[in-house]
């Protein structure tokens, strides 16, 4: 049974999650990014872990966040007593509120994540790149100093950026148990999620970074279609840090890390480690289509 190692962002990297998981005879373990954690209304979110556990438990919202078909009773009476722009459902809310009580009690998050991915009957391993915390910080061209939450929801992920740094990464631990799956591991598949929002948090806590530097199989899913970005920011973002958004620029980003790429039909450089396949997921089996694709590629 080969060891298969994801690592993940929020939505576009639980799509491919999604896939991945509904594959057999696999021992899947995926590590998501935590660098857009945040208390908001007081509450303890893990946005990108909740993204790929509702999206695991097939109940993700429409737009690929949140609950499907959830109510935001809470969030409306909220409304009353400040301005809102980051809306969070009452199905979600509850859940962050379970995950808020658990840390109060001493919990690490690794091990809240593993009580609640088994409310959702969930059987791979879903794991926080870190129990400590490490916080997205972006600065703008304008010299605005951003939280993740406010650069991407109150300011829709429009500003230009100048910089992005991972505050507590240096200081942040990685546990024995989440090293040890890496390096025991078969193949490690960085998904199709923003390199420098998603990726990049991951890559910044040094011992994950030099264990995927030191795997001999690693494979990277193109976040981009074309000149476009498959979700998000990303194709802006790594613009706005020195890197052209095609597979060059990936082969940039992820020098001395990554063996393979795949990319969409026509993104290929024509080199011998890069793969093109459908990488647009319309459905589950479009992604699980390219799970088996890699996987067989090995």
């Amino acid at each position: 049974m080969k060891k298969i190692v994801y690592l993940s962002g929020g939505i576009g990297g639980a799509k491919f999650a999604k896939g991945l998981s509904k594959i057999k005879n696999i021992n899947l373990s995926i590590i998501v990014n935590t660098g857009d954690d945040e208390y908001i209304h007081g509450v303890a979110l893990s946005p990108d872990i909740d993204s790929v556990i509702y999206g695991l438990a097939n109940i993700e919202g429409k737009y690929g966040w949140g609950v499907i078909n959830d109510k935001f009773s809470v969030n409306n009476e909220l409304k009353k007593f400040y301005n809102l722009n980051f809306m969070i459902g009452d199905k979600d809310l509850a859940l962050n509120l379970y995950r808020n009580q658990m840390l109060s009690e001493g919990l690490k998050l690794t091990e809240i994540t593993e009580l609640i991915k088994n409310k959702f009957n969930i059987n791979c391993d879903i794991l926080p790149m870190s129990d400590d915390k490490v916080s997205t910080k972006l600065t703008t061209k304008k010299g605005e100093k951003l939280n993740f939450q406010n650069y991407f929801v109150e300011k829709k992920a429009k500003p230009r950026l100048k910089n992005v740094v991972y505050e507590g990464s240096r200081k942040a631990r990685v546990s024995k148990h989440l090293l040890g799956i890496i390096n025991q591991s078969d193949i490690l598949i960085i998904g199709p999620s923003n390199p420098i929002l998603s990726i990049g948090p991951i890559l910044s806590l040094s011992v994950i970074n030099q264990a995927i530097q030191n795997h001999n199989n690693v494979v990277a899913i193109s976040p981009f279609v074309g000149k476009k970005a498959l979700k998000g920011p990303s194709v802006q973002n790594f613009i706005d840090m020195g890197y052209t958004p095609d597979i060059q620029g990936l082969k940039k980003y992820y020098k001395n890390r990554v063996n393979k790429f795949f990319v969409n039909h026509g993104d290929s450089d024509n080199s011998l480690n890069v793969f093109e396949e459908q990488i647009v997921f319309k459905n589950e089996i479009d992604s699980k289509n390219l799970a088996n694709r890699i996987l067989q590629n090995e």
